[in-house]
């Protein structure tokens, strides 16, 4: 990290930010974005308050995910009662993560329009209503619809959570907020496993639906009471003039004067051109598939073959060190990543460079290592507490990486910060959909002290790119311009 001071970076910061009411953080370094003096400015609300629209959004992202990988440890159980193959059980989840990843491109323009609150009470709904569904369904095809609409429902905190932080926190505090977002998004399906083992072994599978759903009805209730608009535009207070707390929970129709139109529906496609969106999505789409995904699908495969383990053992194996791995992980990075940009940016006359975010690309490597190494543990039959391990170490840089990701492109495009987290989310979902169909058979053919290892090498390649832009980013961005797309937001 360079102590040369970037004059022209200064000037830039000096330039935006000119003006009589310049706005400071506690270390006298100028605010990104600058709040405005209007009290609705989600930047001026109280701190605590906003806190806890970030644990509720975190938590929207982690029932969310928990509920779509329940049913994972249930396969065989669900297969024998509706007489199905345990592939087509499994085509509940990868059902879920095909949807879940698409609809929420398509569902941006009404969220920089009419707000996150209306969306994210709708789109819960018709989640809590999908589980139901599908905890109901007489039939195997009543239970893939449902699963549909709850990808469909449940991926809108997914899709638009990342621009709510971004709605809410300045840039020097938005790591340790993306953070947790991300840890929770991503121990959801950890988590998962541990708890729908045991309630398939006592209860049943289809209360691996219904449960996340009664919890995401609670959710939504809390939400339609306390969970207040949080879009705001810096350039038109004309629909917020004499707004009250009251009056951020009813509906107002648009919350930015903008129409919608054709465009507005390929922006977030429009937001792939740019390389600090695009690299960083695809190395996020081989970490979350290859660093998570792959354990889940072939877990239960493994813990069955080598170990004889029942449902709530195989569980507690698919997501224990993960979820343990994952939380270490987060303790060294969402607020060291804003500690290094703060410390950045006090010896550069205030300019925060999203690339420093990207010091967190040493933690990465820690994914690449587990994974590697999980395949000849296998293959040599090793205790299970040996792959343990290695799922942990791979949770370790599964959650740097994740916040890394996020945390530095909202940084480089704060104002597309929806199109950014419905990019990476596609670029996920969709990759991650497809580990299903060859993960498995992969591991049979060829030895699974050869799959793994081939596997986590691709990751590895992903990570040159962010090294390229860890130098060359800043200019990149330079070169290709700024999004001129609702820049008020």
């Amino acid at each position: 990290m360079s102590e040369k001071i970037d004059t022209e970076k200064v000037d830039q910061v000096e330039e935006v930010h000119k003006g009589p009411r310049l706005k400071l953080d506690r270390n006298g370094i100028p605010l990104d974005p600058q709040p405005s003096d209007h009290e609705d400015d989600p930047l001026n609300w109280p701190y605590w308050g906003k806190v806890y629209i970030a644990l509720m959004v975190s938590g929207l992202g982690f029932l969310a995910q928990m509920g779509s990988a329940l049913i994972n440890p249930a396969y065989v159980i669900m297969s024998k009662d509706l007489h199905i193959t345990v592939e087509q059980a499994s085509y509940c989840t990868t059902v879920y993560i095909l949807f879940s990843g698409i609809f929420p491109m398509f569902i941006v323009p009404y969220s920089n329009v009419y707000g996150r609150r209306i969306l994210y009470i709708f789109f819960t709904t018709i989640a809590v209503a999908a589980q139901i569904g599908s905890g109901a369904a007489a039939t195997y095809g009543g239970v893939i619809t449902g699963r549909v609409f709850y990808g469909i429902g449940g991926g809108i905190p997914l899709g638009i959570g990342a621009a709510t932080i971004c709605d809410l926190f300045t840039q020097g505090e938005r790591g340790l907020y993306m953070g947790i977002y991300t840890l929770c998004v991503n121990n959801g399906p950890h988590l998962a496993p541990i708890i729908g083992g045991y309630i398939a072994q006592n209860l049943s599978w289809r209360w691996c639906f219904y449960i996340p759903g009664i919890l995401q009805g609670g959710l939504l209730f809390i939400l339609l009471f306390t969970f207040p608009e949080t879009l705001f535009s810096r350039t038109d207070f004309s629909t917020l003039e004499g707004t009250s707390y009251i009056s951020k929970l009813g509906w107002k129709g648009k919350i930015v004067d903008r129409r919608i139109t054709l465009r507005d529906f390929i922006t977030p496609y429009r937001m792939i051109k740019y390389w600090a969106v695009s690299l960083p999505s695809i190395y996020w789409m081989t970490a979350n598939t290859y660093g998570s995904a792959l354990f889940a699908v072939t877990g239960s495969h493994l813990a069955a073959e080598l170990y004889h383990f029942n449902v709530a053992q195989t569980g507690l194996l698919m997501g224990v060190p993960l979820t343990i791995g994952c939380m270490i992980g987060e303790a060294s990075a969402g607020w060291v990543s804003d500690l290094i940009i703060n410390a950045y940016a006090k010896r550069n006359g205030g300019y925060r460079k999203p690339e420093i975010r990207l010091a967190l690309l040493p933690g990465c490597l820690t994914l690449l290592a587990g994974v590697i190494a999980y395949g000849p543990c296998v293959e040599a039959k090793k205790p299970w507490i040996t792959l343990a391990v290695c799922m942990g170490v791979a949770g370790f840089g599964l959650q740097t990486g994740a916040t890394m990701v996020y945390t530095y492109t909202t940084d480089c495009y704060k104002p597309q910060s929806a199109e950014i987290g419905a990019v990476i989310n596609l670029y996920k979902s969709v990759f991650a959909f497809n580990i299903g169909f060859y993960a498995v058979p992969f591991g049979e053919h060829s030895g699974w002290n050869i799959s793994f290892p081939v596997l986590g090498m691709i990751n590895g390649l992903t990570i040159f790119p962010l090294l390229w832009l860890w130098f060359r980013g800043e200019k990149i961005r330079d070169r290709q311009g700024i999004p001129h797309i609702h820049e008020d937001l």
